[in-house]
């Protein structure tokens, strides 16, 4: 091991050297004076050294390698633990170092020491362990990274999901990214749609000089499109890269800027941008912590967007279905006139009682078509006041109300001779009444036309609780309905047209009626049957109050 034992006093057995060669960790053997005279092959690994090198006369300089990990710089000779070791002749536990070699490598090392002694209980030395833990600390700063990455981009998630408004999105985003990285000023910059020119969406704690000269900005003429274009995390400093920096800010206080895309579906949508006071360099972990936040910012960013657009277009779309059923109602309510005039002639006509018989049935046929005619007009009308602001919801008694119906439908029902059930706890419901009356008005209407030559006619309403809603049902034991039109029954002006159906009289609006009160009221409707002559089932849904 390289020990001078005459000249140091201390003395080494050769099976004890022997144990040192074999142990994994490093072992430092010192004099009483705190120089290195002996190290087993791992210490020598470690601190890069020659067998051959003479370690007491080179040990001062060896020693000199022994840092503070957090300052990084050289630990004073009498806080080295060999010589804290000497002064106190106690062991000194084990303390973590960061030891920079002459070559320029760097390793992180534990070193523990323990006195020994000589004749007459004298200190000769110490004997210090020494561990390499460099791995190890790297995979802990490595978590601890990982852990601050997580962190903080959870963080700004979370502040990010509280809203969707875009203004608000794009606010948090450089406040958080400031306190995040300790930025002294922050912004967010935005492409217009042609991809030329960059604006300034949000910003804090910049001058306007520089808000002017960035704001609607060419792409191509700083750093920000740079890194919109490239995709990549820009960091730069004041004295750097002048060519890309915004002339404003070689004249502000800030001495560093770090600009990083902001990434939604793996696309670029605009770049963040962080200012400070003072000089920083972006190392790797943090370049990966700033990217994820920069993924988030650019998702929230996005979401906003189309949340905006969607209710734009919602906006746009309210309007045109207000304007749709402003016309309707003012088309179908100047037809009415025409046709009363046209009823009221052909009764005139009627009462003249000079007619032959072929005029007469003539006028029968006028008076009949004037009168579906009448009654069509009546359901458009009817249609397009479903919504309007008279609608006004009431507690209504859900079983009173089908009793009301069934008493109205009695006539109809009796000439057809169908049997009613009824099936379930009909409940109280806060509905607009007239409309929901409505609804089993025209599909009890409904079964009752299209349940062909039924020996035992069967009409069944019934109501199931739900969790969240109630579920109704008008089913019959009628001609049913193939499958491909149980979507198309419910649009407007659409009837099934069979042999089975073609005798059966109506507006084509029934169905449609029924489907926009459902929706309007919050709930869905929709039809279930096994096909021809198995009968139908309507059902639909109302939410719960």
């Amino acid at each position: 091991m390289g020990v001078d034992v005459k000249n140091n006093g201390v003395v080494i057995s050769e099976d004890l050297l022997r144990l040192f060669e074999g142990i994994g960790e490093g072992m430092i053997v010192t004099n009483r004076f705190g120089e290195i005279v002996g190290m087993n092959r791992a210490a020598e690994k470690v601190f890069g050294v020659d067998r051959e090198l003479n370690l007491r006369k080179n040990s001062a300089l060896l020693l000199s390698g022994v840092c503070d990990p957090n300052t990084k710089r050289p630990v004073a000779s009498p806080n080295l633990p060999f010589n804290q070791t000497i002064a106190s002749e106690r062991p000194i536990d084990s303390k973590e170092f960061l030891l920079k070699r002459p070559d320029g490598k760097e390793f992180f090392i534990q070193i523990s020491t323990s006195p020994f002694f000589g004749e007459d209980n004298v200190l000769a030395g110490t004997l210090g362990i020494l561990i390499d833990v460099t791995n190890r600390r790297k995979l802990e700063e490595t978590l601890t990274q990982r852990n601050l990455q997580l962190s903080a981009i959870n963080r700004i998630a979370t502040l990010l999901n509280r809203t969707i408004d875009f203004r608000e999105v794009l606010e948090y985003s450089v406040r958080q990214t400031m306190d995040i990285f300790t930025g002294d000023a922050g912004a967010i910059l935005l492409p217009d749609k042609a991809g030329r020119r960059i604006f300034v969406a949000a910003s804090a704690n910049l001058s306007e000089d520089f808000l002017s000269e960035v704001h609607g900005s060419e792409i191509t003429s700083n750093v920000f499109g740079k890194v919109l274009r490239a995709d990549t995390v820009e960091s730069i400093s004041r004295n750097e890269n002048q060519v890309l920096m915004p002339r404003t800010m070689r004249r502000s206080p800030f001495a560093s800027l770090v600009v990083f895309p902001l990434k939604a579906k793996g696309k670029a949508v605009g770049v963040g941008a962080l200012f400070s006071e003072s000089s920083r360099v972006l190392e790797g972990a943090q370049r990966e912590i700033i990217e994820g936040i920069g993924t988030v910012i650019g998702a929230a960013i996005e979401n906003s967007r189309l949340h905006e657009e969607t209710i734009q277009k919602t906006r746009l779309l309210e309007s045109k279905n207000r304007e749709l059923q402003q016309f309707t109602y003012a088309i179908t309510h100047d037809l009415k006139s025409p046709i009363l005039v046209i009823e009221g002639f052909a009764r005139e006509l009627k009462r003249s009682g000079r007619l032959e018989v072929e005029q007469d049935v003539l006028i029968d046929a006028i008076m009949t078509s004037s009168a579906r005619l009448h009654s069509l007009v009546n359901d458009l009308l009817d249609l397009a006041r479903v919504g309007s602001v008279d609608a006004v919801p009431e507690e209504t008694n859900m079983a009173q109300l089908v009793e009301r119906v069934l008493n109205d439908m009695s006539i109809r029902l009796a000439e057809k001779k169908v049997n009613v059930a009824l099936e379930g706890t009909f409940p109280q419901l806060y509905v607009v009444a007239r409309y929901v009356e409505r609804i089993f008005m025209n599909l009890v209407d409904n079964a009752i036309k299209y349940m062909g030559d039924q020996a035992s006619p069967q009409l069944t309403i019934g109501v199931q609780d739900k969790v969240d809603h109630y579920l109704f049902y008008v089913r019959d034991n009628g001609i049913g309905i193939q499958q491909e039109f149980h979507e198309r029954i419910f649009a407007i002006f659409q009837r099934v047209k069979t042999s089975d159906t073609e005798k059966v009289e109506g507006s084509g609006l029934g169905l449609a009626f029924v489907k926009k009160i459902v929706e309007l009221s919050g709930g869905t409707v929709w039809v279930e049957s096994a096909g021809k002559g198995k009968g139908s089932t309507f059902l639909f849904t109302l939410p719960r109050q």
